[in-house]
């Protein structure tokens, strides 16, 4: 008999779909959840952040993103045929780009543009891409992003970041005109109050920048009325408060500070307005109250910000205002007891020695030496332009120079010195005029002669009879310093003198790498006047010479040798049998 066999039972097909929907839904579900996890952190790390108040990725934010990062790796390996990979690619950019890692943000932007260019993403990831490029400083990059964001993609929903931070781009670039165009947008289109304040301050930084001051202080006045954060508005109205000191409208400035002085108390900051107060007493000539409202300050909040920078201010008001030195220095030396080291006690420091210089320099005028004291009174004058920023001194002090030393060869120097300040630091053509012309005729026979030619020409952009005369000395190089100059740089060419001329003198040239080294001298000069200028003017520092490696001079120390000969065979010993081979 065979063997018992089992019916089989056939499960109905309904099992085996719902089996095959169960593992569907749970596979789905699976990969949904990471990404889930993965926009949780990613809010969660945003929120870190805007608690933050450093504008660096937060330590809080920084674990949340990492947490954004797992997951979305996760997703990438797992699951990488999911719906949600184009999501993870953009997430974990953003990720990457929360925490200040930029190059990987941007290289992951950019993966997902090339693997998914029909997502809905792409917009926000070439928004991202350009704040990447412009939190790394690549800012013409980061301009080209923007714009390209702006045109392709009209209708992204985050104009605001757009608008501000292609302003703060523009910001960066110092293309003042084009980041106040987009401040002004971003300034419309905010949705929050922050929001439209942070622009509309930022306008008026821009202004300032440019030196419209007027435009600035109604920025910040527009700025105010949608500032809700007490201490954010304070410093809205300092600004404020700032821009027309700028105007000189003193009164008002006064009268605002007072008005913002009981907001100050609220915010434990009234010294951060009385400091500006003070100042701007003895602007208007109230000296007196200047120095005692800065006295009380200094009592009233002993080893403080305020009390070191009311310190300072009290030093540089006997300076710059009263002229009393020896006063300004004693004030100035109090900050070195105390160990800040804040900026208000370098510059203090710094001033004192200056200021010790100049009692030197004065003490060193009434000696007997005439060299001596016309070298002083020169360097007096270069303390006053340089260091003390005391122009009007400086121009009186080479002035002095040239009366006192005519014969001196400072007198010239100071005259050149004198011409720049008129160029450069006042803008006064007729006086400028009037000094080229006598430092052209009064010291032909130097270098200065030819140096205010041709400061005049590049200065003034004109064509007239000092232009001429400086190609005609040029060009006919018979009595004046170029004659020297260009038989200095020309190549020297080898004299072979006969037995007989022996009483001529020798001629003397400079080598090449003297004349590069005197080249870098006069090049640095200029770039240290340029740097002064543009420090007391507001404007961004000039790039600084390019470094050069003048080249060697000649090696004459050691005389040209002749040919080793090859020495004679010695004969007096016998020969060396060596190894057999």
């Amino acid at each position: 008999m065979a063997p018992f066999m089992q019916t089989p039972h056939f499960r109905p097909p309904g099992f085996r779909i719902l089996g095959v929907l169960l593992l569907v839904t749970f596979t789905g579900c699976a990969y949904y959840n990471t990404f889930y996890l993965a926009k949780r952190y990613y809010r969660d790390g945003q929120k870190a952040q805007e608690r933050s108040a450093l504008d660096t990725p937060a330590p809080e934010a920084a674990a949340k993103y990492d947490g954004v990062i797992r997951q979305c790796a996760k997703i990438l390996v797992d699951y990488p045929k999911s719906k949600w990979v184009d999501d993870a690619l953009y997430y974990m950019g953003a990720a990457l780009y929360g925490k200040g890692d930029y190059p990987a943000a941007i290289k992951k932007f950019g993966e997902l543009r090339a693997s998914f260019p029909k997502s809905p993403y792409v917009p926000d990831s070439k928004l991202m891409e350009a704040l990447s490029l412009y939190r790394r400083k690549e800012y013409v990059e980061a301009e080209k992003m923007f714009r390209e964001v702006e045109t392709q993609h009209p209708k992204i929903k985050r104009k605001w970041e757009l608008y501000y931070y292609g302003a703060e781009n523009e910001t960066g670039l110092r293309n003042y005109p084009a980041a106040m165009a987009w401040y002004k947008r971003a300034a419309e289109t905010g949705d929050k109050k922050r929001q439209r304040s942070d622009a509309l301050r930022r306008l008026g930084d821009a202004h300032v920048a440019s030196q419209d001051y007027a435009s600035a202080q109604a920025a910040y006045a527009q700025a105010l009325k949608r500032e809700d954060i007490g201490s954010r508005r304070l410093d809205l109205a300092l600004q404020r408060g700032e821009a027309l000191e700028q105007l000189k409208r003193y009164d008002e400035a006064l009268a605002w500070y007072d008005r913002w002085r009981p907001y100050a108390v609220n915010e434990k900051r009234e010294g951060d307005v009385l400091i500006r107060r003070f100042a701007l007493l003895a602007l208007i000539g109230r000296t007196n109250e200047a120095i005692q409202g800065y006295q009380a300050l200094v009592t009233q909040y002993p080893r403080t910000a305020v009390a070191y920078e009311s310190q300072f201010r009290l030093g540089y008001l006997y300076e710059s205002q009263l002229g009393d030195f020896d006063a300004a220095a004693r004030e100035y030396d109090k900050l070195k007891a105390e160990a800040t080291g804040s900026e208000f006690q370098n510059q203090a420091l710094r001033r004192s020695a200056n200021l010790a210089t100049i009692k030197q320099y004065r003490s060193t005028l009434q000696s007997d030496t005439t060299q001596a004291r016309s070298r002083a009174a020169f360097l007096l004058a270069e303390i006053y332009y340089f260091q003390i920023e005391r122009v009007d001194s400086a121009l009186i002090q080479y002035e002095a120079v040239e009366r006192g030393f005519p014969s001196s060869p400072y007198a010239a120097k100071a005259a050149f010195a004198r011409l720049w300040i008129q160029t450069h630091d006042r803008s006064d053509t007729l006086a400028a005029l009037a000094l080229t012309d006598t430092i052209a005729s009064r010291y032909r026979k130097t270098r200065y002669a030819e140096s205010a030619l041709y400061l005049w020409r590049q200065w003034s952009g004109r064509v007239d009879a000092r232009t001429a005369l400086l190609d005609s000395m040029i060009a006919n190089p018979d009595t004046s310093v170029i004659r020297e100059r260009l038989e200095a740089e020309a190549p020297v060419t080898p004299v072979t003198m006969s037995p007989a001329d022996t009483v001529r003198a020798p001629q003397f040239f400079e080598t090449p790498g003297q004349i590069a080294e005197r080249a870098r001298q006069d090049s640095l000069a200029a770039y240290t006047r340029a740097l002064y200028y543009a420090k007391r003017h507001g404007l961004p520092p000039p790039p600084p010479p390019p470094p050069r490696t003048p080249p060697a001079d000649a090696d004459t120390s050691q005389a040209r040798r002749p040919p080793v000969q090859p020495a004679p065979p010695d004969t007096t010993r016998g020969p060396v049998i060596g190894p057999s081979r």
